[in-house]
């Protein structure tokens, strides 16, 4: 069986984009997401655990989130985990683990600086169109970064029309007036919103 390294995120900016160039020219911004869960404790009261991720964007995809996320924005994330090495200011070893983000989608109201459903999405190969390529290897300064290679790319997405409709039983019976209404299987107070 194969492997699978992919993470998804839908989540908010805790802050600001942080961007930098390295000495090769090429843009980096990295991002820090809150993505939230509630569930009930033992107790029955609801619970909120937040967790914080980083994530980084590398070249135009870098560029277009620097300038059009804010703290607070609200992001569509695909990417996948990578660990990094680095030396802190002591010259001891470090690592840390990120998400190496390939697409992302602006979500959330038109009007915060933002189009709704806006994609970008990374290159990820030779015969698709658009998109950008990724640098494979994280934030270390390596020189070899593969420069853009087409637009954005608008995901294809949407709803469809179910196929069919709901059809008449055959048979011949037709309802009679003694026949009770249908019953509902939810109570309106278990709706969650």
């Amino acid at each position: 069986m194969g492997n699978l390294n992919k993470v998804l995120l839908i989540g908010r900016l805790g802050k600001d984009p942080e961007k930098r160039v390295t000495q090769q020219g090429a843009s980096v911004v990295t991002l820090t997401m809150a993505t939230s869960e509630k569930f009930k404790d033992r107790t029955g009261n609801m619970q909120e655990k937040t967790e914080w991720h980083k994530i980084v964007f590398w070249n135009k995809q870098a560029e277009v989130l620097e300038q059009y996320c804010r703290k607070g924005s609200e992001l569509y994330i695909e990417g996948s985990l990578q660990t990094r090495e680095w030396q802190d200011k002591d010259g001891n070893k470090r690592w840390s683990t990120e998400i190496a983000g390939r697409n992302f989608q602006f979500l959330g109201a038109a009007g915060q600086g933002q189009g709704q459903g806006q994609g970008y999405q990374a290159n990820q190969g030779g015969a698709q169109q658009g998109g950008y390529q990724q640098p494979q290897g994280g934030l270390q300064d390596q020189g070899g970064f593969q420069q853009p290679q087409g637009g954005f790319q608008q995901p294809q997405s949407g709803f469809q029309q179910p196929q069919g409709g709901f059809q008449q039983p055959q048979g011949g019976s037709q309802p009679t007036g003694n026949t009770p209404p249908p019953q509902d299987d939810f109570i309106e107070d278990d709706i969650p919103f």
